[in-house]
């Protein structure tokens, strides 16, 4: 009949809620797309995507989520941590699966149970850095290296979990970490001063630390000391020397995966959460702040076809 052709022609509805407009969050959901539109979901033809941001405002996350879920999405995709834990409680249509992205751990955010299992409404694509390949990586990168430093924030569930780990990681690898606390940014300049006679600095995700970026760089030049960083936008702005990071493109890809299997009938927790392995993370190298730290490009580097400048 007319009307049953007319709903089989009605486009899927997948709500975005994103934290804020920010171009790496905007390459993950671009990623997303992407990996949508590879499945045969193309915007305009037969999906539409409903989005929403809360302008990195966390009171306006609980509207921007019910905004969504009034369209009657078949899925919503919750971009960053506290959007996704907003919408346990924000998303009343408990049989609406729920797909989060750019969330370092989800066990610890009480989204999903386990890395093997999704949870009773969540599954998604976790930024969990995997600081082995970290390691493996800034081995070739500054081969010779004894030592590196890390700051972090004791009072940053995230940086404390990432300690641990990167500690774990760099005694497997045969380097010496040395972690260095910080509990305000304008204590920056003075802690990293402790980090003087490392090799290198590796600086995580940590909201703290990165707030305070430039003066960890003006640090770290003074004692010509190169900067390896977990984000890739510190690189563009010449205040870090390597970024490796896990491409956030790769993690929408990841997330849409997951999504597919949603649209397609499967629960949550039929399906697990998913990891960047070593094959999603990226190189960037800035020469130019290379040789101004006296530095020389490692020849294993020489044809990464990873060079900003």
């Amino acid at each position: 009949t007319a009307g049953a052709a007319l709903a089989q022609s009605a486009p899927t509805v997948v709500g975005i809620a994103n934290l804020g407009p920010h171009p790496a969050l905007q390459q993950a959901i671009d990623g997303f797309k992407a990996e949508m539109a590879r499945s045969g979901y193309e915007e305009g033809r037969n999906v539409r995507y409903v989005t929403a941001d809360a302008n990195f405002s966390p009171a306006m996350i609980p509207q921007i989520l019910n905004q969504i879920e009034a369209n009657k999405p078949s899925v919503i995709l919750t971009v960053t941590t506290p959007v996704s834990q907003a919408a346990i409680t924000s998303v009343t249509n408990k049989s609406l699966p729920l797909v989060f992205l750019l969330i370092s751990d989800p066990i610890a955010a009480g989204l999903v149970p386990s890395w093997q299992q999704g949870g009773p409404r969540f599954v998604g694509s976790a930024s969990a850095m995997d600081y082995d390949a970290v390691m493996a990586f800034s081995k070739d990168m500054f081969p010779g290296a004894k030592s590196f430093g890390v700051m972090y924030s004791p009072g940053e569930a995230n940086d404390v979990v990432a300690i641990k780990q990167i500690e774990g990681a760099a005694q497997r690898a045969g380097i010496t970490l040395k972690a260095v606390s910080v509990d305000a940014a304008v204590d920056v300049p003075q802690r990293a001063q402790l980090l003087s006679d490392v090799d290198f600095i590796y600086v995580i995700g940590s909201n703290l630390v990165q707030s305070a970026m430039p003066a960890v760089t003006s640090v770290a030049d003074r004692y010509k000391i190169p900067i390896l960083s977990a984000e890739t936008e510190f690189i563009k702005k010449g205040l870090v020397t390597v970024s490796y990071a896990a491409s956030y493109p790769m993690q929408g890809a990841s997330a849409a995966k997951l999504a597919i299997e949603l649209l397609k009938g499967k629960k949550t927790t039929e399906l697990a959460p998913i990891k960047p392995s070593r094959a999603d993370y990226t190189a960037i190298i800035s020469r130019k702040k290379m040789a101004q730290l006296g530095k020389t490009v490692p020849a294993a580097m020489a044809n990464c076809n990873c060079f900003i400048d």
